[in-house]
């Protein structure tokens, strides 16, 4: 199984349930920690995982998903067993 990227920020109510939802799903996951008040979320190479700046982003192999509710959806339907 690869690794999960997950863009984060520490704060962001959106980012941790992401991560909680990983973390229960017992998915590997990478943490990026996305500095937003030194505007990382607005530089080009984070614009193009998600153009409008925002977090959370996963990377999940070539799949790129940057709307947390999407995100909880396509990680739902794709890891889940139960």
């Amino acid at each position: 199984m690869s690794t999960i990227t997950l863009y984060r920020h520490a704060l962001s109510g959106h980012s941790h349930r992401v991560e909680a939802f990983l973390s229960i799903l017992g998915l590997p996951t990478d943490l990026v920690n996305v500095d937003l008040a030194k505007g990382a979320h607005k530089q080009a190479e984070y614009l193009q995982k998600n153009r409008f700046g925002q977090v959370p982003v996963i990377e999940d192999g070539s799949a790129t998903l940057s709307d947390s509710n999407a995100i909880l959806v396509y990680l739902a339907s794709k890891y889940d067993t139960q």
